[in-house]
């Protein structure tokens, strides 16, 4: 059984796709590799198994005509999902929320339409996504890299969410973030990397290669078996995102 991880950015990588693939299949790890907006998304195409396409709400001014090329993506990529899209609302980054709101809505309801996984960004918008959710009632999702408060987890997991560990989980992790993972259902668990960001301790750059060391450091921390994290995290995967992860990559 491979580990799975959720959420990786092959193009911000420095090493070759190749490279990465190989270093990611020598630890047993098969990935999404997700990108972020139209030139991402075009470059993706054939080098790596697992997709998810998605316009970043960082990106939301670069290409007027995504919706269009998204919508051709998924329908000729059957078992792509959509992402990375969500809200961002952080002082300085922040485009219009109303804009942001719009485009991450009309992204929910296309993955609804093509019945696909979503993987999420949520940053200083936490309440704002859970209310797009709903109104879009759209289920099939994972909140990448949580940190937020068992209250949030709590409505997340209400409206049929998943919620995701990455490479923080490796160090010294905050009584909050710990407590909250701690009471996240099992069943409801995902691991990812967000390669190249957020590295594990003693690393600079993040590898899908790197995943077996968070999955070790959250069993750790849940009080469970390696094995048992491994099997119940890739379940949950292939649950939410339908995709068969034995394939390599």
């Amino acid at each position: 059984m491979m580990w799975v991880d959720i959420n990786t950015h092959l193009e911000l990588m420095s090493s070759p796709p190749d490279q990465i693939l190989e270093d990611a299949r020598s630890v047993g790890v098969s990935f999404i590799a997700t990108g972020t907006h139209p030139d991402q998304w075009r470059w993706l195409e054939g080098r790596a198994p697992h997709l998810a396409f998605g316009l970043h709400p960082h990106h939301l001014d670069q290409d007027c005509h995504w919706a269009s090329v998204l919508e051709d993506l998924l329908s000729r990529h059957e078992q792509s999902a959509v992402g990375e899209i969500g809200l961002d609302f952080r002082p300085g980054l922040m485009r219009g929320k109303e804009t942001q709101v719009r485009a991450f809505e009309s992204q929910l309801e296309l993955a609804r339409s093509f019945d696909r996984a979503v993987i999420i960004h949520a940053v200083k918008s936490h309440n704002e996504v859970i209310t797009s959710l709903k109104r879009v009632q759209c289920e099939r999702f994972v909140i990448h890299a949580f940190t937020g408060s068992k209250e949030i987890a709590e409505a997340y997991l209400s409206l049929g969410g998943y919620l995701s560990a990455g490479g923080l989980i490796t160090r010294k992790p905050h009584p909050r973030a710990l407590s909250v993972f701690q009471s996240i259902p099992t069943s409801r668990l995902l691991l990812e990397t967000d390669a190249p960001d957020l590295p594990i301790a003693g690393e600079r750059q993040g590898s899908p290669a790197h995943l077996p060391m968070i999955g070790r450091a959250l069993a750790r921390d849940l009080g469970l078996s390696e094995s048992v994290l491994h099997r119940l995290s890739t379940q949950n995967a292939q649950c939410l995102f339908g995709c068969d992860f034995a394939r390599l990559g």
